[in-house]
């Protein structure tokens, strides 16, 4: 895009657990290293390519039915888990969920051309109590 002197937007995919408030796991140290990473990068990429007209902002989801989470959302006490601390008494159903997908073509937009170095959490408000997220397991 910097280079093809073309406007643009940068969206990366990131996790709550990068974030610094409660969701840290036992166990994901390189997992949630990661994300934090991704959100540090999404920042000074933002000011880096600003300049260009692009845009990058990264977006942090919780708990959505994946791949990677499959054995977790299959535990019959989740649900219990879910109704207690998510404000919102759910979790993600996919990747692919209205909740992604159109905040993704939003920040694609030039509708949102005023909107760079953001980390948006998708998350039901799990993150919103600072309650650690595993803290009633």
């Amino acid at each position: 895009m910097r280079d093809a002197k073309v406007k643009g937007s940068v969206i990366n995919v990131s996790s709550i657990n990068g974030l610094l408030i409660g969701s840290r796991v036992p166990g994901a140290t390189a997992y949630d290293a990661s994300k934090t990473a991704v959100h540090a990068l999404t920042q000074t990429m933002a000011l880096d390519v600003g300049g260009y007209n692009i845009r990058v902002n990264a977006i942090a989801p919780g708990l959505f039915k994946s791949e990677m989470t499959a054995s977790l959302v299959s535990k019959p006490w989740l649900s219990g888990v879910v109704e207690k601390i998510v404000p919102l008494r759910t979790y993600g159903m996919s990747m692919t969920d209205p909740t992604i997908t159109m905040l993704v073509q939003y920040l694609l937009q030039d509708s949102s051309d005023y909107i760079s170095g953001n980390v948006f959490i998708v998350d039901g408000g799990t993150t919103l109590p600072g309650v650690p997220i595993f803290s009633s397991l």
